[in-house]
C-alpha cells in the first residue's frame, strides 16, 4: 500500500462569494490591499486554480497553494468588504534586468470590467516603485487578447517574444516605465 504524505497547514476551502448587490459599480475606491493571511492564501489559491491559464493546465487548489506559498513574500491581496477579490505578485527581479517582475495578476471573473483590475495593477506599480525599480515587466499569452489589450492600455509595450519554460508556448514579454 502506498501512502501519500499530507502536509499539515492551511485548510483549502471554497472562496466566499462577495455580496454582489452591495458592491459599488466602481470597485477601485473600495479595494484594500494587504499581505496575505493563512486564510487569504486558501482563497487566493482557489481563485488561481479556477482562473486561466492554471485552470486549463488542470492545476488543483492544492497545487496553487503550493506554488503561491513559494511566492508568498511577493503576494499582495486585494479585498473588498473583507473578501478576497484578486491578487498580484510582484518580485524585485525578473526576466528584464533591473525591472520588477509581475508574475501573476488575477481578479475574480464576475468582478471584471469594474475598475478592479486597474486598481490591482496600480498596486503592482506602486510596489515596484517601493522596490526602487524604474521599470516593471510581465509575460502574457499573445492569444489572451483581453489581457494584452489591458496591458497596452495601461502603457505596457512588447519588448520581446519568448518561449515559456513550463508550457513551451510563446509569450509576449511586456514592460513599462514607472
Amino acid at each position: 500500500m502506498t501512502m501519500k504524505r499530507v502536509d499539515p497547514g492551511v485548510e483549502v476551502a471554497a472562496m466566499p462569494v462577495p455580496d454582489m448587490a452591495n458592491l459599488p459599480n466602481d470597485l477601485a475606491p473600495a479595494v484594500k490591499f494587504s499581505a496575505p493571511t493563512d486564510e487569504d492564501m486558501a482563497s487566493v489559491a482557489a481563485l488561481r486554480s479556477s482562473s486561466e491559464p492554471w485552470k486549463s493546465r488542470g492545476e488543483t487548489v492544492e497545487d496553487s497553494l503550493k506554488a503561491l506559498t513559494a511566492l508568498r513574500p511577493f503576494v499582495h491581496v486585494a479585498k473588498v468588504q473583507n473578501q478576497v477579490v484578486g491578487y498580484v505578485t510582484v518580485e524585485r527581479d525578473g526576466p528584464v534586468p533591473g525591472a520588477a517582475y509581475m508574475r501573476n495578476i488575477v481578479v475574480r471573473p464576475e468582478l471584471r470590467r469594474r475598475g478592479l483590475g486597474m486598481a490591482v495593477l496600480n498596486q503592482a506599480l506602486q510596489v515596484a516603485r517601493d522596490m526602487f525599480r524604474k521599470t516593471i515587466a510581465l509575460r502574457v499569452d499573445p492569444a489572451n487578447a483581453p489581457a494584452v489589450s489591458f496591458y497596452r492600455n495601461a502603457g505596457f509595450t512588447t519588448v520581446a517574444t519568448v518561449v515559456s519554460k513550463k508550457s513551451g508556448k510563446l509569450r509576449l514579454l511586456m514592460s513599462r516605465e514607472l
